[in-house]
């Protein structure tokens, strides 16, 4: 194969490859037949610890094991050729590395060696490749074209992968729209994604507080300083001015800049190198900003400035987050108003219902005191006023437990929790000894721990296995843990859904099941036939789902049983272990 026919299929390779390190191996095998070298290697930087390391090699003394090995970048003596190359910018060929005061020995077979810089599109170096031979002089000026030339395809290669990974992370965030239900949620998983891609050191989000009249600190990662307090006013300091002028800012020494304050820092202002912030715009105007930070490298020939393209990055992730913040309100707003539509509802039946009960209890006080005037007094009457009496203070505290759990309901206080112990207990709260009711456990036991608010869910599980009991009579109720899979998420309509990260609690019984037409309304306050209560069991469980970030339906069939599916996300502790 020709050269130049070879270099087309290695440049379409390239713009194609999902696999840089196969490229990567394919640039060293060429580096040996254009320049008749023994061995070739590709190193790269690794800018957070500041040393480049082996990503690829060729040639006969070439050995796998090498992969990973780290060169620290400098032009000390005996650092090495490529760490000098890095270090510099500049090729460099050594007739006779005996004789080389900078060569660091890694094959004994070396006698000469040419290296050429990996640069990127911004001009920064991303690493060294180099060719070694066992002759004195092995390589000219031709050669040194050919390896620089070679060096450019590396180049061009590390900032498709770059652009590849840039590309999957506003689709994360895109997807993270999707998952989202609060704007804690939302924030967090904006953030992660965030510092990975960048990468950066620290990651910091503002948002405008209408109470406070100030852009406060609502999410960042990995900050040792940054306060819960951090706070700034349209137009202070750089944030600030983000924030107010709607505008990035992209500083390589952010304090030399006459808008920088270093009021509130992720880290000590003699740490840090670059400072990258973006507004947050939402519905068309400015609602906060997205900054990052990196620390000055340990190696001083280590380039971690931000780029256009991490500007470019930066704002398309916060123009999606403004996205997702307004539709995350929008629907707050749409269901708070609902929900105060409820507590009126809610506010006119139990006014009803208590009334109606505390009537009665008056009514049964008065019989009480008329039977007592009584002589001789008769037992038997005494007996069933009490009994009477009983029943009615114990239907006033059903009415206001349910009263209790609807408002609470999506207050939540999570736990990182074995789900399996708390449906158990919550079974067995609720399932009376019976030979008429069989209770069936279908745990899956490799459930990992993750956060919930056991309590809640104890509550919405009792609720359900209640009903099973309450409308089968007697019979079979079967009680599932398991992973969600994609039928689950269909059923909940929530085809947008990641499969992997939810867990179903089923709960089936043998009963009547729901009818097709009342399975949209089941969830509804007051939906109920059962005498007990408000009729907002249901309505609870819903609102401790939807807290939760998941949700609750019906997929029973009609005259063969009811099943209820809780759809749970889970969350671990280390998602929410930050400020």
């Amino acid at each position: 194969m020709s050269g130049s026919k070879a270099l087309r299929e290695l440049l379409a390779q390239v713009l194609l490859t999902r696999e840089p390190a196969t490229v990567l191996y394919k640039i060293c095998q060429m580096a040996l037949e254009m320049t008749g070298a023994r061995n070739a290697m590709i190193l790269l930087f690794d800018n957070e610890l500041g040393y480049m390391t082996m990503r690829a090699g060729a040639g006969p003394d070439w050995r796998p094991e090498l992969l990973g090995k780290g060169v620290f970048v400098g032009v000390e003596e005996q650092e090495g050729i490529t760490a000098y190359v890095a270090a510099t910018g500049k090729s460099y060929v050594s007739g006779d590395v005996r004789k080389e005061k900078r060569y660091k020995k890694l094959f004994e077979t070396s006698r000469s060696e040419l290296a050429a810089p990996v640069f990127d599109r911004h001009g920064r170096v991303r690493g060294a490749q180099n060719v070694e031979s066992d002759e004195v002089n092995k390589f000219g000026e031709a050669d040194m074209a050919s390896l620089e030339l070679l060096a450019t395809v590396a180049g061009i290669l590390m900032d498709r992968q770059d652009a590849r990974v840039r590309e999957e992370a506003l689709e994360e965030v895109g997807s993270a729209l999707d998952v989202a239900q609060t704007e804690e949620d939302l924030l967090q998983r904006v953030a992660e994604v965030t510092r990975r891609v960048l990468p950066v050191h620290a990651h910091s989000i503002f948002l405008w507080d209408e109470d406070v009249q100030a852009f406060i600190l609502r999410d960042t990662v990995g900050s040792a300083t940054l306060g819960k307090d951090a706070r700034y006013l349209p137009g202070e300091g750089c944030t600030g001015w983000v924030c107010q002028q709607g505008e990035a800012i992209r500083l390589d020494n952010p304090s030399e800049d006459a808008r920088w304050l270093g009021r509130y820092l992720e880290f000590p202002i003699e740490e840090i190198r670059a400072y990258l912030a973006v507004p947050i715009i939402s519905t068309g105007r400015c609602i906060g900003c997205m900054r990052a930070i990196r620390r000055l490298p340990r190696n001083p020939h280590v380039d971690n400035r931000f780029t256009e393209d991490d500007t470019r990055l930066l704002s398309a992730i916060a123009e999606q987050l403004g996205t997702g913040l307004a539709k995350i309100r929008s629907l707050n707003k749409l269901v708070t108003s609902e929900r105060m539509a409820a507590w009126g509802e809610l506010s006119a039946r139990s006014s009803h219902m208590i009334g109606n009960r505390v009537f009665a209890l008056a009514g049964d006080i008065s019989e009480l005191r008329r039977r007592l005037n009584e002589d001789p007094i008769s037992k038997e009457a005494m007996n069933a006023l009490l009994d009477a009496l009983e029943s009615g203070i114990r239907r006033l505290e059903e009415i206001l437990l349910d009263f209790r759990d609807f408002v609470t309901a999506t207050k939540l206080s999570p736990e990182e929790r074995e789900l399996n112990e708390v449906v158990r207990e919550a079974v067995s709260s609720v399932a009376p000894a019976s030979e008429d009711l069989e209770l069936a456990f279908e745990l899956d036991e490799s459930l990992p721990p993750f956060l919930f608010d056991p309590q809640k869910i104890e509550r919405a599980v009792s609720e359900l296995v209640g009903n099973a009991i309450y409308f089968m009579g007697k019979g079979k109720v079967t009680v599932r843990t398991r992973r969600a899979e994609m039928a689950d998420l269909a059923a909940a309509v929530w085809e947008k859904k990641p499969v992997e990260g939810f867990v179903c609690i089923e709960v089936e019984d043998e009963g009547p099941g729901v009818p097709e037409e009342q399975k949209s309304k089941v969830f509804d306050p007051y939906q109920t036939s059962r005498a007990k209560g408000m009729g907002l069991g249901l309505s609870i469980v819903k609102g401790i789902a939807d807290a939760h970030g998941g949700t609750v339906f019906e997929a029973g069939e009609e005259g063969k049983g009811a099943r209820f599916v809780i759809l749970l996300p889970i969350r671990t502790g280390a998602e929410s272990g930050r400020r």
